[in-house]
């Protein structure tokens, strides 16, 4: 099998994994911008880049302006990352551990942004909580998103053991036909 059948082969496999990481990602977003919108609209203080960005743009562009240039961040490196997966796939000798590698280094990286991401929306939170503001909204998206995020990274999870499987089935096939 050529090089770029490979790359065909688990192309739909590699673009699944990029939508569910950054849907995992997005799904948590959206309850960091409830939290700090309640915190904004209660007067708390905010990180500096968000308030400049709040006193720029206003309060609603400017925490989705902050968040956006956050996630922008998680969107370059998980695209170098997925780019890496699927060309690790077409590795001459040893792209078994390249392979695997890869999925892990990428399954790290998206679950310490998600718990990172969550800490921070439960630092939020809290100082919603400690300075009496009602947070049985903020702290029900972050049950609701983060279990639909959480569902969205097994998911992923599951995808790239897919992909490997389906890689290794192929192994006789691969190792003969590589240039």
């Amino acid at each position: 099998m050529s090089s770029r059948r490979l790359l065909i082969t688990n192309f739909r496999e590699h673009l699944d994994v990029y939508v569910l990481a950054s849907a995992s990602n997005a799904f948590l977003t959206v309850s960091q911008y409830l939290a700090v919108s309640a915190a904004v609209a209660s007067y708390l203080p905010v990180d500096p880049g968000t308030s400049a960005l709040i006193a720029s743009y206003g309060r609603v562009p400017g925490i989705a302006l902050a968040l956006l240039l956050n996630s922008l961040a998680f969107e370059g490196i998980l695209s170098v990352l997925v780019v890496v997966l699927a060309l690790s796939a077409i590795v001459k000798s040893g792209w078994r551990l390249a392979y695997a590698f890869s999925s892990v280094v990428i399954s790290a990286f998206v679950g310490y942004w998600l718990g990172s991401r969550f800490l921070v929306i439960l630092e939020w939170i809290s100082t919603l909580q400690t300075n009496r503001v009602d947070i049985s909204s903020s702290y029900s998206s972050l049950f609701w998103f983060g279990l639909a995020g959480t569902i969205c990274y097994v998911l992923m999870i599951l995808i790239l053991r897919k992909s490997y499987g389906k890689l290794g089935r192929d192994e006789h096939v691969t190792s003969k036909d590589l240039p």
